[in-house]
C-alpha cells in the first residue's frame, strides 16, 4: 500500500484504398513511444487502498516535533490471506532485485561516492546513497527483518491463510545482491507533478534501460521510481501519502513498481522519526522504502498477493507503531549501516515481527500460470517462468495441451493456435541439469465467447460489509466503503442482510443524502468492468413518480470529480426482496478515465421528503475486470 505523510501489414476499412490505415499503436491501448520503440504500458492506478502508506496524522504533545497517531488504526484482529494470484503472480519468489530510479535532470550528474554508492548534486541530504546502502545490506549481518516475509506464499488456493510444505515462498534476499542497479535518468527534467501515465512510460524506459524486457526477466524485480526535490509526483503531498506500490502491464510482461518522492519535503514522511541528527533525517528512506519493498515482495501484482478482509497489506498493519513498544519501529543493524525500519505482519505468530525463521525454497521454482480462457483458433503466447538459484539451463516440457499448441523446451514460451474446446488441464514441468525440477498444473479453457486471459480476481474490499465497517473513532469512520455516516452500514434487526449479519441501508437521512464509495483499480490491459450486488427497495412513498432516488455513480478518484451517473432505481422499483443488480461498468471506465484508472463505484440516494419513506438496502457486492 502507499505510505501516507506522517500529517497530513494492416487491412484497410472497407470503405475502400482512401481510408487511413488503423494505427498500429493507438495511445488509447496504451501504447508509448520509449527510446523509440513502441511499449505496451498500462498503469495500475495506486491510490484505491490497499497500495499507499498514509503516513499518522501528528497531535501536538508539547515539544517541537509532535509525535503521531495512526491515520487509520493498525488492524489486529485479521490474519493475512492470499488473494489467488493477479496475472499468475503472486509473490516474489526468487531473490528479489531492486532497480534504483533517480529521474530528472534536477538531479544532476552523478559522481562516484564512498562504497561504490552513486551521488548526486541535486540531492541536497544525501537520500541517494542512504538508500542505494540499505537496499545492498539486506539479508547481510543475520537481517531477521527479511525472514519475516518469507511465511508468505504463492501457488495455494485462494483464501489461504498459511503456507503449505513445499510450496513456493517470498525469497530470503542474497547478502549484497538485493540492489541490481542505479539509473539516472538526467536526460531531461522530471514534471514537476508526473501524472500516473507518466510514472508508468519510466518504469517501462526504466526495464529497457537495464534490458529487462521480457515477462522472465520482470518477474522477482520491482523498480523504485525516485523523483527530485520539490517535485510532485501524482499529487503525493495533496493526497496524504509519502509512497505508493503498484505493478503495471506491459509488452516486457508485469512490471512491479514504487513511486518515491522526495521523502524530505514533506516532514512528516519520516524525518528524524528514530533518529536525531543529519542521519536522521533520512529515517523515511529506511522506514517508507522498506515498507514499499516488503509490501511488493508480498504483493507483487496488488492486490494478487496477500492482504487482510480490509486491504491492509503485511507493512500496513504495523505502520508507525513507536518505537520501544511491542511491534514498534527500531534500527536494522546491516552490514552497510543502521537503519530504522517498521515490523511486519507475520500470521504466524499473530504480531507485528522484526525477526522471524527463514523459509527456504527449492533450487528450481516454476510459477503457476492462472486459471485462464482463450478463443479456439486464436493465437496463443503463454510464458511459463521458472526461477532457479543455480542458474542452470532449463528443459521445459507441458502435458495437457490440446492439438495446436506447443512449448519451447529451452524458453518454456507455448505458442500455437487450437480449434479445441472446453477445459483443458494442464501440467507444466521444468528441469535444471542439477537434477533439481518442478511442476505445476492449471486450468485453461478455450470458448468462442466471454472474456480471454486470467479470470478475473474480486476488486472490492468486505464485498458483504461482514469487517465491522460501522465503527467510528469519534472522528473519522474506518470503513473500505466511507459512508457518509456511521450509522449506513449496519447489523440493524429492522430490515435484514441479504447474507450475514451487515448490510448497507441507504436513505435513512432526509437532511443530506446517504452515501457509500469504494475506490477500485481498474487494471489495466482489461477491456470491461462488472459492479453487481444485491439491491432490496423498500418503500412506503405512494407518490406515482420516481421521488427517492438510488444513483450508482462513477468518480476519478485523482480529480475527485463525477464520471457520470450509471443508473438509477427509484421508490417505483419496489423489489420485494433482494435482487441481483448488474450493471455493465465498461463504457463509463473506457470513455471516462480509460482503464488502468482507480475509480469511485458510489451508491447515493435522496429521499425527496421530509420524512424517509424508501430504504434502498444493498448487500454483497462485487467488482470484476475482463
Amino acid at each position: 500500500m502507499a505510505v501516507a505523510a506522517l500529517g497530513a501489414g494492416t487491412a484497410r476499412a472497407a470503405s475502400g484504398p482512401s481510408s487511413p490505415a488503423p494505427d498500429p499503436h493507438p495511445a488509447a491501448l496504451g501504447w508509448t513511444d520509449v527510446n523509440g520503440k513502441w511499449v505496451q504500458i498500462n498503469a495500475v492506478h495506486p491510490h484505491s487502498m490497499p497500495d499507499a502508506q498514509h503516513a499518522p496524522v501528528r497531535t501536538a504533545t508539547g515539544g517541537p516535533t509532535p509525535k503521531p497517531g495512526a491515520v487509520e488504526p493498525n488492524n489486529y484482529n485479521f490474519q493475512e490471506y492470499y488473494h489467488g494470484g493477479q496475472d499468475s503472480v503472486g509473490v516474489t519468489t526468487g531473490p528479489p532485485r531492486v532497480y534504483l530510479v533517480y529521474w530528472g535532470s534536477q538531479w544532476g550528474s552523478p559522481a562516484a561516492g564512498a562504497n561504490g554508492d552513486v551521488t548526486l548534486p541535486g540531492d541536497p541530504v544525501s537520500a541517494a546513497p542512504y538508500q542505494q546502502d540499505f537496499f545492498k545490506g539486506l539479508g547481510t549481518d543475520g537481517d531477521g527483518w527479511s525472514a519475516v516475509l518469507t511465511q508468505y506464499c504463492e501457488g495455494i488456493a485462494a483464501n489461504a491463510t498459511s503456507c503449505p510444505a513445499g510450496a513456493s515462498h517470498v525469497a530470503y534476499p542474497q547478502p549484497g545482491q538485493t540492489l541490481a542497479g542505479v539509473w539516472v535518468d538526467n536526460a531531461a527534467p522530471s514534471p514537476h507533478a508526473a501524472n500516473e501515465p507518466q510514472i508508468a512510460t519510466e518504469v517501462a524506459a526504466a526495464a529497457q534501460h537495464f534490458g529487462n524486457t521480457t515477462p522472465e526477466s520482470n518477474r522477482n524485480v520491482q523498480y523504485v521510481i525516485n523523483t527530485p526535490e520539490g517535485t510532485d509526483p501524482d499529487s503525493w503531498q495533496e493526497l496524504g501519502y509519502c509512497a505508493w506500490h503498484t505493478y503495471e502491464r506491459s509488452t516486457y510482461g508485469t512490471i512491479a513498481y514504487t513511486l518515491m518522492p522526495y521523502l524530505v519535503d514533506n516532514k512528516y514522511c519520516g524525518t528524524n522519526w528514530i533518529n536525531p541528527g543529519p542521519r536522521g533525517i533520512l529515517d523515511g528512506y529506511g522506514i517508507i522504502g522498506g515498507h514499499e519493498y516488503a509490501e511488493t515482495l508480498t504483493d507483487t501484482n496488488a492486490i494478487g498477493g496477500w492482504t487482510d478482509p480490509t486491504g491492509q497489506e503485511d507493512a500496513d498493519k504495523c505502520a508507525w507503531i513507536p518505537e520501544g513498544t511491542n511491534g514498534g519501529l527500531f534500527n536494522l543493524q546491516l552490514a552497510t549501516g543502521s537503519f530504522p525500519v517498521q515490523t511486519t505482519w507475520s500470521n504466524n505468530d499473530h504480531l507485528c515481527m522484526g525477526s522471524d525463521p527463514v523459509y527456504t525454497n527449492k533450487p528450481l521454482l516454476l510459477s503457476t500460470p492462472c486459471d485462464q480462457t482463450a478463443r479456439p483458433g486464436s493465437p496463443v503466447l503463454l510464458p511459463v517462468i521458472a526461477t532457479d538459484t543455480a542458474s542452470s539451463p532449463i528443459t521445459y516440457r507441458a502435458s495437457g495441451l490440446p492439438a495446436g499448441l506447443s512449448q519451447d523446451p529451452a524458453t518454456g514460451v507455448i505458442t500455437g493456435s487450437t480449434q479445441a474446446t472446453g477445459y483443458q488441464h494442464v501440467t507444466l514441468t521444468a528441469a535444471d541439469v542439477a537434477g533439481n525440477s518442478d511442476s505445476v498444473s492449471f486450468w485453461w479453457g478455450f470458448y468462442g465467447y466471454g472474456q480471454t486471459g486470467c479470470i478475473g480476481i474480486e476488486q472490492l474490499l468486505d464485498g458483504g460489509f461482514e469487517n465491522g465497517s460501522a465503527t467510528v473513532d469519534g472522528t473519522a469512520m474506518t470503513a473500505n466503503w466511507n459512508p457518509s455516516a456511521y450509522n449506513i452500514i449496519t447489523p440493524s434487526t429492522l430490515h435484514q442482510a441479504h447474507s450475514g449479519s451487515w448490510y448497507a441501508w441507504l436513505g435513512q437521512d432526509t437532511a443530506a443524502d446517504d452515501s457509500i464509495v469504494q475506490w477500485v483499480e481498474t487494471t489495466p490491459g482489461t477491456t470491461g468492468a462488472t459492479f453487481s450486488f444485491w439491491l432490496n427497495v423498500d418503500s412506503a412513498n405512494p407518490a406515482a413518480t420516481g421521488q427517492d432516488t438510488l444513483e450508482l455513480q462513477l468518480w476519478d478518484q485523482f480529480s475527485r470529480k463525477e464520471i457520470g451517473v450509471v443508473k438509477t432505481w427509484t421508490n417505483l422499483d419496489r423489489t420485494n426482496g433482494y435482487q441481483q443488480q448488474v450493471v455493465d461498468l465498461t463504457p463509463w471506465v473506457n470513455e471516462g478515465l480509460g482503464f488502468g484508472s482507480t475509480v469511485g463505484v458510489k451508491l447515493v440516494s435522496h429521499e425527496a421528503g421530509s420524512v424517509a419513506q424508501t430504504a434502498f438496502l444493498v448487500d454483497d457486492a462485487s467488482f470484476k475486470l475482463n
